[in-house]
């Protein structure tokens, strides 16, 4: 009689560990992205454009034929962040 409390007592106090287990486990919060989602395919032509920068066809690096320098270099510091550049650590 005296085993059989015992066993029930050790099932009742490893069934409430592993409950508050999960729970705990549950109950955090994701840590908060600090990291930018990329950017889409596209955005860096698609910001220059709209910064009056026609597409210029091929990678290039300076401004493309005809197009002023001081509008490349507002345009580009304006899209700075949709550059490509090194991969991250």
């Amino acid at each position: 009689m005296i085993r059989a409390s015992l066993m029930a007592a050790i099932a009742a106090v490893w069934s409430i560990a592993a409950v508050w287990s999960i729970a705990g486990c549950a109950s955090k919060p994701a840590p908060p992205a600090t990291d930018p989602p990329p950017a889409e395919h596209g955005s860096l032509a698609e910001c220059l454009s709209a910064n009056g920068v026609a597409e210029s066809g091929s990678a290039v690096l300076g401004p493309p034929e005809g197009v002023d320098p001081q509008i490349w270099d507002r345009a580009m510091t304006a899209c700075s962040t949709l550059a490509p550049g090194p991969a991250g650590p």
